[in-house]
């Protein structure tokens, strides 16, 4: 009877150790067996190195221990200001099932030493929270290259039109241990065949102001690119070169070149009256209705009797106008006539007249005549104060009697 009772105890008891248990397996690990690569190499307890700066592969293997949904893996490095992160999308796992994802890592940059030990953390976990995830930090040794150049910023206008002029400013830095000397930018598009360079001196490390005067470790530069009047409208990738004789950096950004802007070329006289040796100055007004700045390339055009000059290159600012003098000299021994020349302004061409009316008069006559009217008007002078003088009379001489 005893034993009757201590198997009807034993029932419940058991099934709630089963339900225990089952609890536990359903709340066990995620995965098991991780293994971590970091630029190929197999990342344990001890330090590898990483370069700042560099994009590193980081390969995450596993095996599953349960059936799951919306699984990811996530590896992070924070750098003291900022987490550098990069994440899998959701994906199934199978159980006894095994999987390697592979990510990426910008390592970071800015490092104010030489070295410095940063943390690796990686992750791979499910939506159900009641799963014991994994969850392990590893140790990396970063370290600076001791030559090496970082572009912080390119500005420049997205969008362009066929023709224009556009600037692009790039911010560059010396990341590396060592002085950087010597720097050059250059921005290009290769398709469309531009390219521009500049010099940007100089760079010192960051840490050693203290041994340099008046000098930084970082700059900004500011080169300019032309793009072809007939360049075809589309995207095309600009690529931003920092280099010296130990480093080079590379970026490429992309510019969306539209058709050609209108150009408006405006003449304020067409047609002056002028006489054979003389000169006359016309005002060309060329307007620019594009957003950035253009440069236009300015020829004359014009026969024996005319000598015209004018600026050969012009810049006008976007929206802008730009008013530009164009002499024209008229040979002396013109015949009396009408006299064509045309000004070409990037293609588009004004054609302007000059009407000679008259021979002109030489220098010499000119002068001469100027010396004859000045010798009569002294002599005009000189007479009409002698015909205004009057005789002054004799003065009597008093004699005096004693």
């Amino acid at each position: 009877m005893v034993q009757m009772k201590r198997k009807v105890l034993l029932v419940p008891f058991i099934a709630v150790l089963t339900l225990l248990v089952v609890g536990l397996a359903s709340a066990g690990n995620l995965v098991s067996n991780v293994d971590i690569e970091l630029n190929g190499e197999d990342l344990t307890t001890d330090s590898l190195a990483g370069f700042a700066g560099e994009v590193v592969p980081v390969r995450v293997s596993f095996s599953a221990i349960q059936d799951s949904t919306d699984v990811k893996v996530r590896v992070s490095v924070y750098d003291g200001h900022d987490d550098v992160t990069d994440v899998t999308g959701r994906f199934n796992i199978v159980k006894d099932s095994r999987y390697s994802k592979l990510l990426s890592l910008r390592l970071p940059s800015d490092l104010d030493t030489e070295s410095d030990d940063l943390t690796l953390n990686v992750e791979v976990y499910d939506a159900d929270h009641g799963t014991d995830d994994f969850d392990d930090d590893y140790r990396i040794r970063m370290q600076r290259e001791s030559y090496e150049l970082d572009v912080l910023a390119i500005d420049y206008n997205t969008r362009v039109s066929a023709g224009d002029v556009f600037p692009v400013v790039v911010v560059l830095k010396n990341v590396g241990f060592e002085r950087a000397d010597d720097n050059f930018v250059v921005a290009s598009v290769p398709e469309l065949g531009i390219s521009s360079r500049g010099y940007a001196g100089d760079l010192i490390p960051t840490e050693d102001y203290t041994d340099y005067d008046d000098e930084e470790d970082s700059t900004q530069k500011t080169v300019y690119l032309k793009v072809p009047a007939n360049a075809a409208s589309g995207v095309y990738e600009l690529e931003v070169k920092v280099f010296n004789d130990d480093t080079e950096t590379v970026i490429t950004r992309l510019v969306n070149v539209g058709s050609a802007s209108s150009t408006t070329v405006l003449a304020s006289a067409k047609n002056q009256d002028v006489n054979a040796g003389e000169t006359k100055t016309y005002d060309l007004v060329i307007v620019n209705s594009a957003k950035s700045v253009k440069v236009f390339n300015i020829q004359t055009i014009s026969g024996p009797v005319l000598t015209v000059s004018a600026p050969t290159v012009v810049t006008v600012g976007p929206d802008s106008s730009e008013v530009v003098p164009v002499s024209v000299a008229v040979s002396r021994d013109a015949a009396v006539g009408t006299y064509t020349f045309s000004v070409d302004v990037d293609g588009e061409q004004v054609v302007l007249g000059a009407n000679v009316t008259g021979k002109s008069v030489s220098t010499s006559v000119v002068a001469l005549t100027v010396i004859l009217v000045i010798i009569f008007v002294v002599l005009l002078a000189v007479l009409v104060i002698l015909l205004t003088r009057k005789e002054q009379p004799i003065e009597e001489v008093e004699t005096s009697y004693y």
